[in-house]
Order: structure tokens, then sequence, then C-alpha cells
């Protein structure tokens, strides 16, 4: 079972510092920009969080790995 994640904040979403840049989380906050459907807000959110928790435990791995 994987543990649930809390979605990001509004603020986070909202961000233009990686405007342009091709991130799974910068087009995911186009989508949240682009989209009126409160649903797919609160879900484009909790994908963000998802990504950000794939991306620090993909970093976790390469810093502890045996390679």
């Amino acid at each position: 079972m994987y543990k649930k994640v809390e979605p990001v904040s509004v603020a986070t979403m909202v961000r233009t510092r990686y405007k342009g840049h091709h991130t799974i989380c910068e087009t995911l906050r186009e989508i949240y920009v682009l989209s009126e459907n409160e649903e797919i807000k609160i879900k484009c959110r909790i994908a963000v969080a998802m990504a950000k928790s794939m991306h620090n435990k993909l970093k976790w791995y390469k810093a502890n790995s045996k390679a």
C-alpha cells in the first residue's frame, strides 16, 4: 500500500519560476491554471506532491547506491 500524500499548496501551483521548462510539475501547473474544474485542480496538486516525493526518493537512491 502506498502512503497517501497531501496536495501541495495553491501558492506552489501558481509559481512561475519554472515557466517554460518541460517538467512533470510544470505541465501539471499549466493544467491547473487552465482548468476551472475544482476536481481537476486538486488532482493536479496531488500529482505535483507525488512527483516531488518521487524526485526526492530517486535522489536518495542515487546518493545511497553502491555502484
